[in-house]
């Protein structure tokens, strides 16, 4: 029994000490990745990205779920040239995460006008029978997400709101820009930086969020018909 018990808690601690190096690594790249504009263009050749359309998610119907798909920066590039656009609207993609093994993952919203972006908005439906997926608001397809998918869809609709309303400096009135990762904004004029405030709230049991959902779902009617259920806040 002792030599049963001492072999489970060398496992437990085992796998406790690889969580926490998984997690220090990830942690450490991610940083790396938001202050090295370079390193995380490199990373966008082999990353993966979630598209959005008007901060509204493309998402797959699966069975009894939607399922979130990726796409490398090639399907976008030819994606885009399909359609007659720059690539340079690539450049207002977000970093929101990235996998045990180092491959980063990036939001890009095609129907939102970036200050640093001479196209329109590509066409909703067009895009949709292209990708043969739809453009779901996020707070109608939040319970038929995995756990990993909406809290990375929540994670990058409130760094795209954020990003779209902060593309002029609140001083100046200049237009700000973003660095490559997205994880801040600076003003060239004044030099003035701008850091996005994402919070994302804590995990709840399916009962304790769908009661949270009903009583912020009520109040988020009255006061701001058109944001969520406060599942994700920015300033």
């Amino acid at each position: 029994m002792s030599l049963y018990c001492g072999t489970a808690c060398r496992r437990k601690i085992f796998w406790c000490y690889r969580l926490l190096s998984t997690y220090v690594t990830k942690t450490r790249y991610l940083c790396e990745l938001k202050e090295d504009d370079d390193a995380c263009k490199k990373a966008q050749q082999t990353g993966a990205f979630y598209l959005f359309h008007n901060l509204a998610p493309l998402l797959q119907k699966s069975e009894h779920q939607y399922l979130a798909p990726q796409h490398s920066l090639l399907e976008l590039e030819r994606l885009l040239s399909k359609f007659g656009q720059d690539s340079q609207i690539l450049e207002d993609s977000v970093l929101i995460g990235c996998s045990e093994e180092q491959e980063a993952w990036f939001a890009l919203d095609l129907g939102l006008n970036s200050s640093s972006s001479i196209n329109a908005s590509l066409q909703k439906a067009e895009i949709e029978t292209a990708l043969q997926g739809s453009f779901i608001k996020l707070t109608k397809a939040l319970f038929e997400l995995n756990v990993k998918d909406a809290s990375l869809l929540s994670t990058a609709q409130a760094l795209l709101r954020w990003h779209d309303a902060h593309q002029f400096c609140s001083r100046s009135g200049q237009p700000t820009k973003k660095n490559v990762s997205g994880s801040k904004r600076v003003c060239p004029s004044n030099n003035i930086i701008y850091y996005p405030q994402v919070k994302v709230w804590k995990r709840l049991s399916g009962e304790k969020l769908q009661k949270r959902w009903d009583w912020r779902w009520t109040d988020c009617i009255t006061l701001h018909p058109s944001i969520g259920p406060f599942l994700t806040a920015h300033s």
